[in-house]
């Protein structure tokens, strides 16, 4: 299976809303509808197999610091390198433009909850570490847990 990362198009943005639609265990009605309007404003790449559309990322960055504000591969190909594909092409990304750190806001570990267990792993896994914690009065999110990771420069 090949799969090809490229920079999204105002064309995939109907596609990319499907794949998220898809993905009810991590994005409720409420996100679904975020990524309706982030898609337009924030950055981002999609990963294809062929010319399907099988992951996505979206980020936005401030001052040098970089956010991941959505990501989301077709749960049929979870484990097979897609996310991380995505993440790393991210990375390099924002690394050219001298980025310095990015950050992903996710649920945290005091809810119970194994799509947002494997979500934390996935980010750990890849050199993330807790940067904050935060309690909200809220029913989608009680913790919300903000991990980063530096990016480092390439001599």
């Amino acid at each position: 299976m090949i799969v090809s990362i490229r920079e999204i198009e105002a064309q995939d943005f109907e596609r990319v809303q499907s794949l998220a639609a898809s993905l009810e265990g991590w994005f409720s009605p409420e996100g679904q509808e975020m990524i309706s309007r982030d898609i337009h404003f924030q950055n981002g790449f999609v990963a294809e197999v062929g010319s399907r559309i099988v992951g996505f990322i979206l980020f936005y960055s401030d001052q040098g610091i970089a956010h991941i504000g959505w990501m989301g591969v077709d749960r049929t190909m979870h484990r097979m390198g897609i996310g991380t594909k995505l993440l790393n092409w991210t990375i390099d990304e924002l690394r050219g433009a001298n980025a310095i750190e990015l950050r992903v806001s996710t649920l945290g570990d005091s809810v119970e909850y194994e799509p947002y267990e494997r979500t934390r792993a996935f980010y750990f896994k890849h050199g993330f570490v807790e940067h904050q914690r935060i309690l909200h009065d809220s029913e989608p999110m009680p913790e919300e847990l903000i991990l980063r990771r530096s990016i480092e420069k390439i001599e």
